[in-house]
């Protein structure tokens, strides 16, 4: 029987569609994957803006006292040496703990990430074996369909022939 068949056919499309679902699935959690590369990796550009805009900001703060300073009259008893101090030690602290945060951010991070290839590898896996289990019943279904339908084709012409 040749692929003009109709119930051929018909599995044929079945199979291309199971294909293409296949393709779909791995496709997506590729994506997936991606998307959550990305993701951590974009953290260390937040943790960069973040440092910049602390240094920017301990910057800002020293060019205010030095501003302050110019416009204090020469013989005035202010000295920000200490403010100065008292600022550059919280930045330090702040530095220190900012140092630790990230750390741990980025280690959870790098363990999730780990942990989410992982799950969606094995993810990946069982459909695989979930679709191949299903096409090769849908073959063995397709290929009975087929004899079937080529048995009642030859006795529906054995019939025509035989007919008065």
């Amino acid at each position: 029987m040749s692929n003009q068949n109709p119930i051929q056919t018909a599995f044929d499309f079945q199979r291309t569609v199971l294909e293409s679902s296949q393709r779909m699935t791995r496709s997506t959690v590729d994506a997936q994957q991606t998307a959550m590369s990305a993701f951590v990796d974009s953290m260390a550009t937040v943790e960069e803006l973040g440092e910049q805009n602390a240094s920017m900001t301990q910057d800002a703060i020293h060019s205010y006292f030095d501003a302050v300073e110019e416009m204090t009259p020469e013989g005035s008893e202010m000295d920000f040496t200490e403010a100065r101090e008292l600022v550059d030690e919280q930045f330090d602290a702040y530095g220190e703990i900012s140092d630790e945060a990230w750390a741990s951010i980025h280690e959870t991070l790098d363990e999730a990430n780990a942990t989410f290839e992982e799950a969606s590898n094995e993810y990946v896996a069982a459909v695989d074996d979930g679709f191949d289990a299903y096409l090769d019943i849908h073959e063995e279904v397709e290929s009975s369909a087929v004899e079937m339908a080529e048995e009642m084709e030859s006795t529906a012409e054995e019939i025509d022939v035989s007919a008065p």
